[in-house]
C-alpha cells in the first residue's frame, strides 16, 4: 500500500511538472494565431448593400480569412488573413466567382449578368 501511494505521488509530480510552462490554452493559441494575421486591401467593384453582404460573405468563406469589410464609397475591401492558409489571389478569385470584379480578376459575364439589377456596376 505504501509503495502504491509513493508511486502515484511520483507519477503525479512528474505529470504536473511536464504540464508547467506549456502555453496550450485556447486564449494563448488564439493570440498567437491573431498575431500572424496580415492586413491587405483589394479593390472590389460593387454598387449597394447587397453587394457589400455578398463580397464580405465570399471573403469570410475563404479559409484563412479572419475578417473582411467592404467600403462602397471607396470600392475597397479591407481584410485580415493568414498567409500560411490563403493568399490575396485566392481571395480575389473567390470574390470574382460571386460576380464582382476585383483589381486582379474579372467576374464571369454570366455570373455578373445574374446579379440583381441594383448590383450591376459595369
Amino acid at each position: 500500500m505504501k509503495k502504491s501511494i509513493i508511486l502515484f505521488s511520483v507519477i503525479g509530480v512528474w505529470v504536473a511538472g511536464a504540464c508547467v510552462g506549456r502555453s496550450n490554452t485556447p486564449q494563448q493559441a488564439s493570440a498567437v494565431h491573431r498575431a500572424e494575421a496580415t492586413h491587405a486591401v483589394l479593390k472590389v467593384k460593387g454598387a449597394c448593400d447587397m453587394c457589400k453582404a455578398r463580397i464580405e460573405k465570399a471573403s469570410k468563406n475563404v479559409e484563412g480569412v479572419t475578417g473582411a469589410a467592404w467600403n462602397r464609397e471607396t470600392q475597397t475591401l479591407h481584410f485580415q488573413y493568414h498567409t500560411s492558409e490563403t493568399s490575396v489571389d485566392t481571395l480575389s478569385k473567390a470574390i470574382a466567382k460571386t460576380g464582382h470584379d476585383t483589381e486582379k480578376d474579372k467576374a464571369p459575364d454570366d455570373v455578373y449578368a445574374a446579379l440583381p439589377g441594383c448590383c450591376r456596376y459595369r
